[in-house]
């Protein structure tokens, strides 16, 4: 089948999207991918994906006529349009899954499945080539990263969710001090605009076992790094998203968003959330999306830190 993938612009809808990309991931099917340059490595690893088309977004919504001139002329067999695009209106196809994006209580991974009337659900899964594993392997040696190893993206591009950098900083210092956990390095993780940020948070941390990998080390790189890793802490982000799809343990720290539609997927991953609600947080008089303070502030250091033992434990 010839099959045309309107993927997501944002990393973490990306990987989460390769749930169900994966169903189609077969030698007989060739699909060609539609996506923003954030998130086009998510697709390279899968072996069906023959083309991938990155776009930025433009003016006046000139980026999907671009999108549309890089296409081959011919009917596809399937459209995946998780963009509700005008691409797949135009385009000559015999089938076609288009989201909505609708408010629901379904996460997304199943609302996914849903689209394309596939009961049996599979996970998020991102997929890496031999050269990918050997260019992680040199870091992993280099740093020795091992099963006592911490990875922390402290980050997001939306700072109402950023969980503030002094409970990082507090929760840094007690987990390499608990005898339970035996952690003895971190690695903080995020994108090439959050390398300053990262590195405050390094110096605070003051301990020789934190390394800096923001916006040093390709994404594929990272993930086959993150699964040599004892545990991951984030905030719901793409990283986070990544972490679970690798299998490694994983923590999201929810505020103002969902969790029920975002968590982190899979068996060896877990949420915690502020004590109040996304709907008391966002909706109400005083709130204001582009207020850069944190939504994050009442999620304590030890609500978290008890979260990572039970984790372990």
């Amino acid at each position: 089948m010839k099959i045309l993938f309107i993927g997501n612009s944002r990393l973490g809808d990306a990987i989460l999207s390769t749930s169900i990309l994966r169903k189609y991931n077969k030698k007989k099917n060739k699909i060609t991918v539609i996506c923003s340059p954030l998130s086009k490595d998510v697709y390279l690893g899968f072996k069906a994906v023959t083309k991938i088309i990155p776009i930025s977004k433009k003016k006046y919504s000139k980026h999907w006529l671009e999108a549309y001139l890089k296409l081959d002329s011919y009917t596809w067999d399937l459209i995946i349009d998780l963009r509700n695009t005008v691409i797949s209106r135009l385009l000559r196809k015999k089938n076609l899954f288009r989201y909505k994006v609708g408010y629901t209580n379904l996460h997304r991974v199943i609302e996914l499945h849903h689209l394309i009337k596939e009961k049996k659900i599979l996970g998020p899964k991102v997929l890496t080539s031999s050269n990918i594993k050997i260019l992680a392997k040199k870091t992993i040696k280099q740093l020795e990263i091992n099963n006592h190893t911490l990875a922390i993206a402290p980050f997001t591009n939306w700072k109402r969710k950023n969980w503030p950098l002094e409970n990082y900083e507090k929760l840094a210092k007690k987990l390499l001090i608990s005898k339970t956990l035996k952690f003895n390095k971190i690695l903080l993780l995020g994108s090439n605009n959050e390398f300053d940020q990262c590195e405050v948070l390094k110096d605070k941390i003051k301990i020789k076992g934190v390394f800096n990998l923001a916006g040093k080390i390709d994404i594929l790189v990272i993930y086959e790094i993150i699964r040599k890793c004892k545990l991951f802490i984030g905030n719901d982000s793409g990283l986070t998203h990544l972490s679970a799809a690798s299998g490694t343990l994983t923590l999201g720290l929810f505020g103002p968003s969902r969790e029920q539609n975002y968590s982190p997927w899979g068996k060896n991953s877990f949420f915690i959330r502020t004590p109040k609600s996304y709907e008391e947080l966002v909706n109400n008089k005083e709130y204001n999306r582009f207020d850069p303070s944190s939504l994050m502030t009442s999620l304590s250091v030890e609500s978290v830190y008890e979260k990572c033992l039970e984790i372990i434990r």
